[in-house]
């Protein structure tokens, strides 16, 4: 079973407390956290000369510090548990740094791999999945149309098969887990 929780990923109280209550009240019976995805994410673009530092910690803030927290609060239960997978969704551009988008640069992909080379160890899959391209939700369907007038029904990234991969990476046998992959359509430029 799957369940999607919400909350202020920037606020470590908030973070704490949705932690705290999940475990106890999935369902009747108690049910660990099983695996956790942090995808909250947002990028600003500006030329480093003149990059406001507001915009800098927002993006800070949403990327790398909520990451941290949800990172460390579900990695603290699942150590207690020695099982568990942590997911973390990013972007090339914060693997490498793209001109304008600085701030981005510094988020998940760092976080992903110190926690996996610590819980690796400790039968905890942490990984850091990379989404390139357009998805096809409502929201970008608002709000860039003209992507999916100028490109093939496959052109964009299909939210099922997302879904589907992170499941995938969840299921794999720990003699061959990955630390890290790539989604993107195929006319995406790499």
């Amino acid at each position: 079973m799957a369940v999607g929780y919400s909350c202020d990923a920037t606020d470590e109280a908030q973070i704490v407390a949705l932690i705290d209550e999940i475990e106890p009240t999935v369902v009747p019976i108690v049910v660990p956290i099983e695996v956790a995805c942090y995808n909250a994410a947002v990028g600003v673009a500006h030329s480093i000369l003149d990059f406001p530092p507001e915009d800098d910690e927002r993006v800070w803030r949403i990327n790398t510090l909520g990451a941290f927290l949800m990172g460390r609060e579900v990695a603290e239960r699942m150590n207690d548990r020695s099982r568990g997978t942590i997911l973390f969704t990013g972007a090339t551009s914060a693997l490498r740094g793209k001109a304008r988008l600085a701030a981005f640069a510094g988020s998940k992909h760092a976080l992903a791999e110190s926690m996996a080379r610590q819980l690796f160890p400790k039968n905890i899959h942490v990984a850091h999945i990379i989404i390139d391209g357009p998805i096809d939700t409502p929201l970008i369907r608002r709000v860039s149309p003209e992507t999916f007038e100028n490109r093939p029904v496959d052109g964009v990234l299909n939210p099922d098969d997302i879904a589907e991969t992170y499941w995938n990476i969840h299921c794999q046998p720990r003699n061959a887990w990955l630390r890290e992959t790539a989604l993107r359509p195929w006319l995406e430029p790499w």
